[in-house]
């Protein structure tokens, strides 16, 4: 695995497009921050890539981050004028040196969260599984965002959160629909 530094990205300031609680654009802006306006939301994208064996791509956190040193999934914010998908195609790119295609990816659900406890803040979270076969020797990290990537199944990311390892229910409350829906046969699997 190979870091990765994307200088743009480090001096441009990250802006989200405001929603009201309809997702309806409000036509604002917010430089990223855990405090939006009132009333107000962002999108985030939670992108869940599996492969054949029915193993999902998780990526480990690095220690200057909240939940350092911890596994998840590869997510992030939409930047302005990206759709949840826009940004779960950009965030597989950014993290992990992924290409996707957008046209394989399945919303597996949306939903709206009204958290005002730092670091979270109210979002609309698009959870997005592609499948995808990708060597993890070919994985890219990116510098001060990801420090590890590894295949896992279901089983195994249920031992890791239960020892501590794979950030919990607080962020992945759907993890039991998700890997219920997505079973280990590929065949029975909607990507």
């Amino acid at each position: 695995m190979n870091y990765k530094l994307d200088k743009e990205l480090k001096t441009m300031p990250e802006l989200w497009d405001l929603y009201d609680a309809d997702r309806n654009r409000t036509g604002k802006t917010h430089e990223r921050s855990p405090h939006l306006p009132q009333g107000t939301y962002h999108i985030v994208a939670h992108v869940w890539m599996r492969n054949d064996k029915g193993e999902w791509l998780i990526s480990k956190r690095t220690p200057n981050k909240d939940f350092p040193n911890m596994w998840e999934t590869t997510g992030g914010s939409a930047l302005a004028g990206e759709t949840g998908l826009e940004a779960a195609v950009r965030e597989a790119r950014e993290e992990l040196g992924v290409t996707l295609d957008p046209e394989k990816g399945v919303l597996f659900r949306t939903d709206r969260r009204d958290r005002r406890d730092y670091p979270a803040c109210p979002d609309f979270r698009d959870v997005w599984v592609f499948s995808l076969e990708w060597p993890i020797e070919n994985i890219v990290l990116q510098e001060n965002e990801t420090c590890g990537a590894k295949w896992a199944t279901s089983d195994e990311i249920y031992a890791m959160m239960e020892r501590g390892a794979f950030i919990g229910n607080e962020i992945y409350g759907y993890l039991g629909e998700l890997f219920a829906a997505f079973a280990n046969e590929p065949e029975n699997s909607p990507v």
